[in-house]
């Protein structure tokens, strides 16, 4: 029976690393959501390493040119967990203008789901500007915002010669914080009736003061060559440089009706919170980890507030150390910060864990809004200390169901087949484990068969002794010291000579009469595990003179039946 359990139990372990196998459905993203007609645009698909096939391209054609496509993998280990992705690029040109979806695209079985893209006019403003070969432009976006919101500074540099090389600057700005995000966008575009290069490139601005924020334009600095001129492979290249136009941000302050604490504008923000148990129950002393995550578009993860619990009444909470990051969604930043909480129950009943909210500022809506997690409750039962029901001899039929029920468990939620998990080595390795385990049992049974039986044995760190004064005496000696724990087993020894039943702090307690005795155990559990005080000079006069056991209860012979042969 014990050999099924274990093999159920390693079974039951791995179903967790079998559905993390399982392919995640693929994620899309364009590198930008406007364009002009006739620019390209990259769609980016993101896919796990568990899914396999190419994508149909066939929903793309009535409203985009597919001009090429492109494959990017990448593998990282976090946590000591492996993490390999692959992102295929697909360049597009809108064949029209307007509002247009790009539509889902199906992946080995599953899609990606729909992403709209604003495509206006060609931009054919500035004929003078179309004649120049090389132009700087930047853009920011949106013209007003809040302290601390991001800004969005689109630099695009155009340029309609060969570049032999160049350097791009970067913006910047007084009183605030200026990061690169993403990686550069490459596409072509007509501006005046001429096809012109672009690279674009995305920046997050974040303001610290209200007022005006000035941003400084980059500058650009190349030579240009012509193919048609032998001397331009020589150095003889034209040197070329273009500037960009300054551009203004109105930054407001904070506003009144935003909520007091951390002030969070952000385009979206999600809190969630899991790790309650799947039954709703748990156990008094038996830690809960709970999981807090907050994640958060158009704002960083350094922004982020502190994540924590409510007051709990009835339990322990130990946060562990937050776990943050950040990234990016298109030109947007991405933040996430988050923390795990050991909820440890201290009673018995029910733990009431009350809901959380976080105030946030939505920028997208210009408004206040509040993020709840739900309360939830968990019904907390005695620990595995208390003395548990003993639990009735099962039936033949049941004895012959449970290893049925077992294995139709085991077949019905195992997804080996479907992620094509390495079933023959996962059966070799539970194989060996189970005979690993058969061959401890037997030698660990022969050690006990062959070691003498001396009545009490004898706890940890302590002198084997038979008679009660010597582990009387011993006991005294130790309960003077610090040593709570050894004070514990020296007084458990000695009871076990004189009642070798007892087991336990709490099997003694209940075996003597009602008084200094007890209250002296009492204490010394409390020295132990509540940070009470040392009960050194009590707990000895309690047991100077012995143990004060509660007398049996006395047999009435007149009541009982005569004996079976009388003298």
């Amino acid at each position: 029976m014990k050999s099924r359990r274990l093999l159920l139990c390693i079974l039951l372990g791995c179903f967790p690393l079998l559905a993390w196998a399982q392919a995640t459905a693929p994620v899309a993203s364009l590198d930008r959501n406007k364009i002009g007609l006739g620019e390209t645009v990259t769609l980016n698909i993101e896919i796990g390493d568990a899914t396999s096939g190419a994508p149909d391209l066939s929903p793309l054609t009535p409203d985009f040119v597919v001009l090429g496509t492109s494959t990017n993998h990448s593998l990282s280990i976090v946590n000591g967990r492996r993490e390999s992705h692959t992102i295929l690029g697909i360049a597009l040109r809108p064949r029209r203008e307007g509002h247009l979806t790009v539509p889902s695209l199906a992946i080995a079985g599953q899609g990606t789901q729909p992403l709209p893209l604003d495509v206006s006019a060609s931009n054919d403003a500035g004929n003078a500007a179309a004649d120049r070969p090389v132009v700087l432009e930047g853009k920011a976006e949106p013209s007003q915002a809040y302290v601390g919101q991001q800004i969005d500074y689109t630099l695009r540099l155009y340029f309609a010669v060969n570049l032999a090389d160049g350097q791009l600057g970067d913006p910047s700005a007084e009183a605030a914080e200026v990061r690169r995000i993403g990686q550069d966008a490459n596409y072509q575009t007509m501006r005046g009736g001429r096809r012109f290069n672009v690279v674009e490139r995305h920046y997050a601005i974040f303001p610290q003061h209200a007022g005006t924020l000035e941003i400084q334009p980059p500058t650009f600095q190349g030579t240009a060559v012509d193919p048609t001129d032998a001397n331009s492979f020589f150095g003889a290249g034209e040197p070329i440089n273009a500037v960009a136009e300054r551009a203004r941000v109105d930054v407001r302050a904070r506003p009144a009706s935003a909520a007091s604490g951390a002030w969070i504008p952000a385009r979206e923000l999600k809190l969630s919170l899991d790790g309650m148990p799947a039954d709703g129950k748990g156990r008094v002393g038996q830690p809960i980890t709970l999981n807090m995550r907050l994640e958060a578009t158009g704002i960083p993860f350094e922004a982020l507030p502190a994540l924590s619990l409510p007051k709990l009444d009835g339990a322990d909470v130990y946060p562990d150390k937050a776990v943050t990051g950040g990234g990016s969604s298109g030109s947007w930043v991405t933040g996430r910060r988050q923390q795990s909480f050991a909820v440890v129950p201290t009673r018995v009943g029910t733990l009431h864990i009350p809901e959380t909210t976080l105030h946030w500022w939505n920028v997208v809506s210009d408004k206040a809004e509040v993020t709840v997690v739900p309360a939830q409750d968990i019904v907390v039962g005695a620990g595995s200390g208390a003395a548990a029901p003993v639990a009735a001899a099962p039936s033949q039929e049941g004895r012959a169901s449970a290893p049925a029920q077992a294995s139709t468990t085991g077949v019905a939620s195992s997804p080996v087949a479907s992620t094509g998990m390495p079933w023959r080595w996962l059966f070799i390795a539970v194989l060996v484990l189970w005979l690993v385990t058969l061959a401890a049992w037997f030698v660990l049974g022969r050690r006990r068969r062959s070691t003498p039986s001396t009545g009490a044995s004898p706890s940890p760190g302590i002198p084997s002794m038979t008679r009660e004064r010597p582990a009387q005496a011993y006991f005294l000696e130790i309960a003077a010291g610090d040593d709570l724990a050894a004070t514990e087993r020296a007084l458990l020894q000695w009871a076990r000579i004189v009642r070798p039943s007892v087991r336990t702090l709490g099997e003694l307690s209940v075996a003597l009469r009602e008084g200094v005795q007890r209250d002296a155990i009492t204490a010394l559990q409390r020295a132990r595990f509540a940070g009470g005080e040392r009960p050194s000079g009590p707990l000895r006069d309690a047991f100077a003179k012995g143990f004060d056991w509660l007398e049996p209860p006395a047999v009435n012979g007149g009541d009982g039946l005569p004996p079976l042969y009388p003298r």
